[in-house]
């Protein structure tokens, strides 16, 4: 047997034991974090849909908090111009921190007929869904400050 063969041979059970004991390390590592900090979900910090092409663009448009839900309202636009025909997933940054409450992303400006997979509610007017609101609170854009 050649020579570099004989040792991999020989210390191949050592190979397994080190990934056991690096997996054991690793649980132990998990259990040890507080019983808070593993019920705390943190809420998204961007939003993200699929769209045909690369001539999509997303924003965020407002943010509003309910008594008991958090409305992201965002639109998407169509660029003019020639796009590379391939589907993609774009994404906006949420400018805001969101409350730790129940989340409804609202998304205007979808053209194409084909369901997305994004659990997000598409809608033909972002109007109609801030009139729904109501006078709830408006985390963005913050509102001008009165004189």
């Amino acid at each position: 047997m050649e020579p570099l063969k004989e040792v991999a041979r020989k210390t191949a059970p050592l190979g397994g034991l080190l990934a056991a004991v690096g997996l054991a390390l690793a649980a132990c590592a998990g259990a040890a974090t507080s019983p808070d900090s593993a019920k705390t979900t943190s809420m998204p910090t961007n939003i993200t849909v699929t769209v045909p092409d690369s001539g999509w663009r997303l924003s965020v448009e407002r943010v509003i908090e309910l008594d008991s839900e958090a409305w992201v309202l965002a639109q998407l636009r169509r660029e003019p111009g020639p796009a590379a025909q391939m589907i993609q997933k774009i994404a906006a940054a949420i400018p805001v921190m969101l409350p730790e409450k129940r989340l409804r992303v609202f998304v205007a400006g979808k053209k194409w007929t084909w369901r997305n997979d994004e659990p997000w509610e598409f809608v033909a007017s972002l109007d109609e869904v801030a009139r729904r609101a109501g006078p709830a609170r408006v985390l963005y854009p913050q509102p001008a400050a009165s004189k």
